[in-house]
């Protein structure tokens, strides 16, 4: 991360804070890297934000007290010359490699981020998405530039606020005061925010903001600490470096951050600032060694590489430590050519034509680059799988044997024929009528009425014959969403209402989950409903559907699973014995749509091995059913065959995403689930 604006004489001194940069930007990376133990080394970003409010607030109190004003227009064109130059490249390169590399469907996602993080908004882009639970692809390479967007955005209100404090002539302490209670406000919004929507939390501007005002606070108090004794300097030293790597070993990715739990490594941060601030002593002079200041120097440069490169090297590299050491050997050097070929010419006027304010000119200029990029990227992208889907369409005119019906009959048949396309290496067909609409192609589009994850109840809305005197309920989590438009049409056929119970990410079985690592009170809020709804309807049949053993909240999951399906079934039999559960389909290793979009594509890339956590649970589940009135009904059969499950069949895209059948796959294959469930209604 930036850190900085400028380095003044002042600050080139701190040669501590370059180590403190290098213990930040290396947490960071350990973290990224999933090395052992270090899981919590995501607090190197509140290090860096409280080292950045520690040097931006210094480097402004000085400017006021040397010239009696602060010029807002130098400060943004410092800045300009700081971050913009490395993070521009960095973003132009990633849609670059991404265009020339990855799916154009997975270009215009990058290109959004790309946008976004451009504008210094990233983090509220990330928080959006974040929440939204069939938003199932890997994560952005472009993804850390929102403390990046955190920062400036403090720095939109920060400057102007200290100006206006000068303006009127205010002394330190009134500094300290409006510092100390922008800190509060943000600590108790930071808390209070974490608690109710802790990934908004993690995000947020607000939320962060007193993590800058830490390090701006120690600022203000340079006076002060520039008396601290030897011995207190040692104490702040040892108890700051303990509180960050604290905090680095015993956080992992479920701790809820940042809230009260960041004040571990942002007092840490403050106390290593405060040790070395006006002399170093004993401790404070490792942090200058100059292998760590030399980290230090390239840690911006670092920060900005090291994510792109992990997270796009990842598909490229072996697994393990030797892939990993790699990327990170890769990423080195990347920086090092970023550092002294990008960052350090625009830091010290070597770029002539963006010297002193004219540097403020970077910023439009960045965003168009950037812009720029995207749409050529874009062109181009969009341009080969043109090319790609022309050479489908020669195929298949030279191969009509290879064409499938589109709406076909057997289906065990139509996917064996899928197969065999893969094995001969033909293409994807040319035309797919829902390839170029499968984030529409979902169930809650004719079927809304669902409980989202924050929900503990749904709005009843009945399906298939409305008019019926039998009444089935569909009782589950999104899979059982899934299956509604094949139970719609059922009950249209044979005669019998429809009424979904459905929460997405609650299982209908009492078993523990979180939501996607946090807790999820209202799962077992919406299953006490769901049980009273059951009570009040008595429903002349149930079926239970879910998404394997997801977000388990256990150290025992097979266990408690098992017992927790197999309780619910034995409960609900008491309303009716006529039960069906139907077992889970595999998820697929990629996204649908980067598939369908590959210009390298083939029917044997789309086609997935049977093979997944989901098969597990099916296991569990059909033996927790035995004993009990419930029937399990076996769904991979849909989808699979021979252990293998093919995207396309025929002209259609089976999968909408990782995990989740498209709406228009789930159509064409109703008749063959109607027989499979096999619902009959005895007399009571």
């Amino acid at each position: 991360m930036s850190g900085d604006g400028e380095k003044t004489k002042a600050h080139a001194k701190r040669a501590d804070i370059q180590g403190l940069r290098a213990i930040a930007v290396g947490l960071v990376v350990l973290a990224h890297s999933h090395f052992p133990f270090f899981d919590g080394g995501f607090v190197g970003v509140d290090v860096f934000f409280v080292l950045s409010g520690f040097l931006i607030t210094g480097l402004l109190v000085k400017e006021s007290e040397r010239s009696g004003r602060i010029s807002i227009p130098g400060f943004y064109a410092r800045r300009a010359r700081r971050i913009l130059p490395a993070a521009t490249i960095v973003l132009v390169a990633i849609t670059v490699f991404t265009a020339l590399t990855e799916p154009l469907t997975r270009l215009k996602v990058v290109v959004d981020d790309a946008l976004w993080s451009a504008v210094f908004l990233a983090n509220f882009h990330f928080a959006d998405i974040g929440t939204d639970y069939f938003a199932s692809q890997d994560p952005s390479p472009m993804q850390h530039y929102w403390s990046l967007a955190v920062e400036e955005q403090f720095y939109l209100v920060w400057p102007l606020l200290l100006m206006l404090l000068v303006f009127l002539r205010s002394s330190r302490r009134t500094i300290f005061v409006v510092l100390a209670l922008i800190w509060l406000v943000s600590l108790v919004w930071s808390v209070w925010q974490t608690n109710q929507a802790p990934v908004d939390a993690y995000f947020s501007s607000v939320a962060r903001a007193f993590e800058l005002a830490t390090g701006a606070l120690v600022a203000v108090l340079t006076p002060v600490l520039n008396r601290l004794r030897d011995g207190h300097r040692v104490t702040l030293f040892v108890v700051g470096l303990g509180l960050v790597l604290v905090a680095s070993l015993a956080f992992t990715d479920i701790t809820p951050f940042p809230g009260w739990l960041a004040l571990v490594p942002v007092l840490g941060t403050a106390a290593l600032l405060a040790a070395g601030t006006g002399k170093e002593v004993g401790p404070s002079r490792l942090l200058g060694l100059q292998p760590l200041r030399h980290i230090g120097d390239l840690s911006y440069s670092i920060y900005l590489w090291h994510w792109p490169v992990l997270i796009i090297g990842d598909k490229h590299v072996p697994e393990g430590i030797a892939g990993t050491a790699v990327l990170l050997v890769l990423t080195l050097v990347l920086s090092e050519l970023s550092y002294f070929f990008v960052e350090q010419p625009f830091q010290h006027g070597k770029v002539r034509m963006v010297r002193g304010r004219w540097s403020l000119v970077l910023w439009p200029v960045s965003l168009a680059l950037v812009a720029g990029t995207a749409m050529a990227s874009n062109q181009y992208s969009e341009g080969e799988l043109a090319k790609s889907r022309e050479a489908a369409q020669r195929y298949y005119q030279e191969h009509p044997e290879a064409l499938q019906e589109a709406k076909p009959r057997n289906i065990t048949k139509a996917l064996r024929h899928s197969l065999k396309l893969a094995d001969d290496g033909a293409p994807l067909p040319p035309e797919l009528v829902n390839g170029d609409l499968l984030g529409r192609d979902i169930w809650q589009e004719p079927f809304p009425c669902y409980a989202s994850f924050d929900d503990p109840t749904t709005k009843l809305c009945p399906a298939g014959d409305l008019d019926a005197d039998k009444t089935v309920v569909m009782y589950g989590d999104s899979h059982a969403g899934m299956w509604m438009p094949a139970l719609d049409a059922m009950g249209r056929k044979q005669g019998f209402k429809v009424i979904p119970l459905i929460k997405v990410g609650c299982a209908p079985y009492d078993v523990p989950q979180s939501n996607k690592g946090e807790a999820f009170p209202s799962c077992p809020e919406f299953r006490d409903w769901a049980r009273g709804q059951i009570e009040q309807i008595q429903p002349d049949g149930i079926v239970l559907a879910h998404r394997g053993m997801l977000f388990m909240d256990s150290s025992t999951p097979e266990e408690d699973w098992e017992s927790g399906v197999r309780e619910t079934v034995e409960d609900l039999s008491s309303i009716t014995p006529n039960i069906k559960v139907l077992g889970d389909i595999p998820k697929i290793p990629w996204e649908p749509q980067d598939c369908v979009t590959d210009v390298d594509a083939t029917m044997e890339s789309c086609t997935a091995p049977a093979k997944s956590l989901e098969i597990t649970s099916n296991a569990l589940t059909r033996d927790a059913l035995e004993g009990t009135t419930a029937d399990y009904v076996p769904t991979t059969d849909l989808i699979c065959v021979d252990g293998r499950c093919p995207l396309v069949v025929g002209d259609v895209v089976t999968f909408r995403d990782k995990a989740h059948l498209s709406l228009s796959w789930t159509k064409i294959i109703s008749p063959r689930f109607a027989k499979m469930v096999g619902l009959r209604f005895p007399q009571r």
